[in-house]
């Protein structure tokens, strides 16, 4: 699935698969992949298996793999598995946990509504 760059969306969804999202998300969201491409923007809360950002995540975030490329900007909650940030990628988060030092956290089902 594909937001293009002159679109937005506000809203939930909750689904398998990927988004590729160059425009504008606002709500909560609920997928197997999520990319933010360099002009997309992502506000509101996010559940996926693998996030790679090269535009805004302004969310609260829950995720197995995070990437964040040169371009991306996170800001917000972070509870991840795995964290990969280039060098130019600029993380904002005040709270930043990782799954594997959590013995209390869930982990991530694909319909974890």
């Amino acid at each position: 699935m594909v937001i293009k760059k002159d679109s937005y969306f506000n809203g939930a969804y909750y689904g398998s698969g990927d988004l590729q999202l160059e425009g504008v998300y606002e709500g909560t969201l609920q997928i197997d992949t999520l990319h933010v491409k360099q002009n997309g923007s992502f506000k509101g809360n996010v559940i996926a298996q693998k996030i790679i950002v090269e535009g805004e995540l302004n969310a609260d975030i829950e995720t197995e793999v995070i990437t964040l490329k040169k371009t991306g900007i996170i800001d917000g909650d972070l509870l991840y598995r795995d964290l990969i940030i280039e060098s130019g990628g600029l993380l904002k988060s005040t709270k930043i946990s990782n799954m594997s030092k959590n013995n209390n956290v869930l982990k991530i089902k694909k319909n974890n509504l």
